[in-house]
């Protein structure tokens, strides 16, 4: 069975496609030679597919925030750069803590809109203030949704259409559009039967809002019953939170998903809570993807996977 790596990008505006894969790869690959080198020819065997839905939300981001687009994979590239200097065993608080800028404000501001301003019904307008693509994502009065979704759909459904062994590593607001397109796959008609035993066998989420309450409840599925509620075709699910990162404030996703396996939907859920190194320009950012893809934890996850 081949194996394919499915890689979605999450949320604000972002490079070039060519650009931002390039990325991406070197950060996974780098971060597998320097700890699993073993693994890495069968790494660079796998076929490696990046989705991209970065040109409909700079379009959108332009219109919403009034900022104009710029390409800033210099300064991304910065940032792998610094992170490509730490050892597999500096990725710790201490070192965390040395890093420029490093604060959990933004992280306890998330906090106040999953709590209090959820209990008021205002945490629509708060993360449309903080992520406004990520409230766009959920617009009913948008295709938006759906454009981003579709850019998921197609190299999945031919990855399955190969019956490949699939890995799929999403960040940020890619991991709703993920879960909403593996709801899709196995839940409705369109997709039915075809595809509603075909599996990911490792889902890896970085960086995920998949735990707030608020995400939950725009999630596809969060009104259905019984199994119809989440999807069937993880078998297993790697959560990876960073200390700080606001997006994940509730790093936690296993709780929120418990009925996945107690209805034997999924194998394991895990949740890892990191510290990611990554700096962008000159404040430490734990958001970053370069952070997370070249994290130990992640490297192991994926050198096992190959």
């Amino acid at each position: 069975m081949s194996k394919t790596i499915l890689m979605i990008h999450g949320r604000h505006f972002k490079p070039p496609k060519k650009s931002l894969e390039e990325l991406w790869l070197d950060a996974l690959r780098f971060g597998i030679e320097r700890d699993s080198p073993s693994a890495l020819p069968n790494f660079d065997a796998a076929r490696k597919e990046f989705v991209y839905y970065g040109d409909i939300s700079n379009k959108f981001l332009e219109r919403a925030t009034g900022e104009k687009w710029k390409d800033d994979t210099a300064s991304r590239r910065t940032t792998l750069a610094r992170l490509k200097k730490y050892k597999k065993s500096q990725f710790t608080k201490a070192q965390y803590g040395k890093l420029p800028g490093a604060s959990g404000k933004k992280e306890a501001l998330a906090d106040v809109f999953a709590g209090f301003l959820s209990a008021v019904r205002l945490s629509d307008w708060a993360i449309k203030s903080v992520a406004p693509d990520m409230r766009e994502y959920w617009n009913s009065d948008s295709q938006f949704g759906s454009d981003v979704r579709h850019t998921m759909m197609v190299p999945l459904k031919k990855a399955m259409d190969r019956n490949d062994d699939i890995m799929v590593i999403s960040h940020s607001l890619g991991t709703m559009i993920s879960y909403d397109t593996f709801w899709k796959f196995c839940r409705l008609g369109e997709y039915r039967p075809k595809y509603t035993d075909k599996k990911v066998h490792q889902w890896i989420t970085l960086g995920s809002p998949l735990a707030d309450e608020t995400v939950k409840r725009h999630l596809k599925g969060a009104n259905a019953s019984g199994v119809r509620r989440y999807p069937s075709n993880i078998v297993k699910w790697a959560n990876v939170a960073a200390e700080d990162d606001f997006i994940s404030h509730d790093g936690v996703v296993s709780n929120d998903y418990k009925e996945m396996k107690e209805r034997r939907l999924v194998r394991s859920i895990t949740d890892k809570r990191i510290f990611n190194l990554g700096v962008r320009d000159g404040k430490s950012n734990p958001h970053t993807a370069m952070g997370y893809l070249v994290h130990p934890y992640v490297s192991r996850i994926v050198s096992r996977w190959v």
